[in-house]
């Protein structure tokens, strides 16, 4: 009799807890939001002082996806640096070029005004020489202008691309998307175009081609 109870009250145990199980077992399982970047990342942000993507975050949310927008992410910042690098060197020799412009305009004013005469050499020689010094040293300082520039725009190009990238991958990532093979062409075809731009830029700028400037890179 008592094993009779034990197997009723069983029984109703189970029929009780069906219905809960069985709602469990078909509803859906909610996926866990995304982490924001300014979680994940928030150390490299505290570091640089401004809100900054990194790459755990790409990593976490797209796994073994995030392989391309790893990579364009680490090419545009390295050429970025050196775009960065060069226009500041750029800037730095034109400046150069300025002063020694202006210090020949100088020596020449005061040479050819001077009653002195530097002996077997006439004061219209000077002159001349001078001019002809001036004329260098400016298309000098213009060479290293037009290199300046050409760099300064790559460098902004490239920034502006990188923070493309970031954006709307982090936006796929919130839509709970991947990114596509049409997004990475689209950005790959990108900087290959702002190469392009810097390459003809560049070829123009000084009477000297400097080759290494395209060299390990």
């Amino acid at each position: 009799m008592a094993r009779m109870r034990s197997l009723i009250l069983a029984c109703l145990i189970a029929v009780l807890l069906a219905p809960t199980a069985f709602a469990q077992a078909i509803t859906p399982k909610k996926e866990a939001a995304p982490q924001s970047f300014t979680e994940v990342c928030a150390d490299k942000s505290e570091e640089r002082g401004r809100l900054r993507f990194c790459d755990d975050y790409f990593t976490h949310a797209l796994g073994t996806s995030a392989d391309p927008v790893l990579y364009l992410r680490d090419r545009i910042t390295v050429l970025r640096a050196q775009h960065e690098a060069k226009a500041t060197e750029s800037y730095a020799s034109f400046l150069t070029a300025i002063y020694i412009t202006a210090f020949l305009s100088i020596a020449t004013i005061v040479l050819v005004l001077s009653e002195r005469r530097i002996e077997g050499i006439s004061r219209w020689a000077i002159g001349t020489a001078s001019a002809a010094l001036l004329v260098m040293v400016g298309a000098w300082a213009a060479g290293w202008l037009g290199t300046y520039r050409a760099e300064h725009a790559a460098q902004v190009e490239l920034g502006l691309l990188r923070d493309q990238i970031e954006v709307e991958t982090s936006q796929r990532i919130a839509n709970g998307e991947t990114v596509t093979m049409a997004e990475v062409n689209k950005w790959t075809g990108r900087l290959n175009a702002i190469g392009e731009r810097f390459a003809q830029s560049y070829s123009g700028t000084a009477a000297f081609p400097r080759f290494r400037r395209f060299t390990n890179e």
